[in-house]
Order: structure tokens, then sequence, then C-alpha cells
């Protein structure tokens, strides 16, 4: 019986996986909307979900996300709603579940939703994440060269002189600054707690939760994170909470 059961679970899985490839065949495809733009990132952020919003005086809030406009971003805090215009945030990072953050901790760069900066600082603090062959240690870049060419891969190192990127074949490319137009940071869309939850908890129980199933089967579950621009002056200062 118990081999019947597994069977049958694992055919379904096989043919729940062959529908939602399927489906995403005609879905529309989104265009990266960081691109040029870092603002229009957060758009891709749900309403009502809890973020950390960092501004460049360093206060830090976290609330829940109402409303994206071209000018501000509106949160729900504890002590109320909070509009903070766009000049003044330069950071979105992880809420989880307004728990503090050490300012050290190392972990921040791969918490990072938005940057409101052009910062090649920032990227260096992802050398840690650098991928020696790795699969299941990556942490994926896009990058623009100033002749209008994108290159998509993991990071392989990343210096103050130039970053290097491996792609899904193994074909390893080095980028020097001078030549490098935007670095996007590429992650995954990020869920609610109770979501983060189960993704982490449930195993092979996530197939029987819709709300997991973008993460599951890579549909548009990811985003970018525009941390470099060369047609902005550097900002290379840290951004802490005090």
């Amino acid at each position: 019986m118990l081999g019947v059961m597994k069977t049958t679970f694992f055919r379904n899985l096989r043919l729940l996986r062959v529908c939602v490839c399927l489906f995403s065949l005609v879905l529309p495809v989104t265009p990266c909307l960081g691109e040029g733009d870092p603002w229009q990132s957060l758009r891709l952020l749900k309403r009502g979900l809890g973020f950390v919003f960092i501004e460049h005086d360093q206060t830090c809030r976290y609330g829940e996300l109402k409303e994206v406009t071209d000018t501000n971003v509106s949160i729900k805090t504890t002590q109320g709603s909070v509009v903070i215009p766009k000049s003044d945030l330069v950071r979105v990072r992880s809420g989880f579940g307004g728990r503090s953050v050490a300012n050290d901790n190392p972990n921040l760069p791969l918490f990072t939703l938005y940057s409101g900066r052009s910062s090649w600082a920032d990227l260096l603090a992802f050398a840690p994440f650098e991928s020696k062959g790795h699969p299941y240690a990556t942490v994926n870049f896009s990058l623009k060269t100033k002749d209008g060419r994108l290159h998509r891969g993991f990071l392989s190192k990343v210096t103050a002189e130039e970053i290097t990127l491996t792609d899904k074949v193994g074909s390893v490319a080095t980028f020097p600054k001078g030549q490098i137009d935007q670095v996007d940071y590429i992650r995954e869309k990020p869920l609610s707690d109770t979501q983060e939850f189960y993704w982490e908890e449930l195993g092979m129980g996530i197939v029987f939760d819709p709300q997991l199933y973008p993460r599951l089967f890579h549909l548009g579950d990811t985003m970018p994170v525009t941390l470099y621009q060369s047609i902005l002056a550097e900002e290379n200062s840290a951004v802490m909470c005090k």
C-alpha cells in the first residue's frame, strides 16, 4: 500500500510539473523592470509584506508595504502610516518579522531588495559569497556592458577593478569596471514569513501549497536589484541602522 501511495504521489508531482511548465509557455514575458530605473523593482514586492526601510540619515523603520508611487513609498508601522520620499530611501531589505539584524551581519547583502544609490562597495560586499564551482551556493547577477550587451551568471569573483561571472554552461567572463554600465543582483522575490517557514519546513509537502508554486517551478519568482550604474556618482559609505 505504501509503495502504491509513493508511486501515485510522484506520478501526480510529475504531471503537475508538466502542467505548470505548459502554463508558463503562455504567460506573457515580463520585462526587466529594474533595468534603467531601480525604483521600479519596488513594484515587484507584494503589498502587505513587512520590510526594513533605511533612509540616508540611517533612520530605519520596519513596516508593511502599502503603496509605491513614482516619488515615494508608503508603509504601515506600529506607530501608524509613514510616507518616505524616493530621494530619502537608500535601502530596502528583508524584514524578518521586525526582528533586528546587526549592522555587521555578514549576510546583509543577500537581504537587499532595493538600493537607492550606485555603489561598487555594495558589489564588493558580495565577495564572501563568490562561488567556486558550487552550484548549490551561487549568487546570481546580470551585468550590462557599455556596448549594450547583457550578461548573466553567478558571481565567481569581484574586486575593486573587475567582476567575473560564470554562466549556466560554465563559461567564465571577466568584465573590467570601466566597461560596465549596470550590475543587478538577481534574487528570489520574498514570501511572507509564514510562507518562508513552509518553504523551509514542508519538504516535499510544498507541492500542496499553490502559493509556493512560483518559487517551486521558477515562474517569475526572481527580481532584479540594481546595485551599480556607471552614469551615477558612486556612494560607497556603509549603509546601517543607527
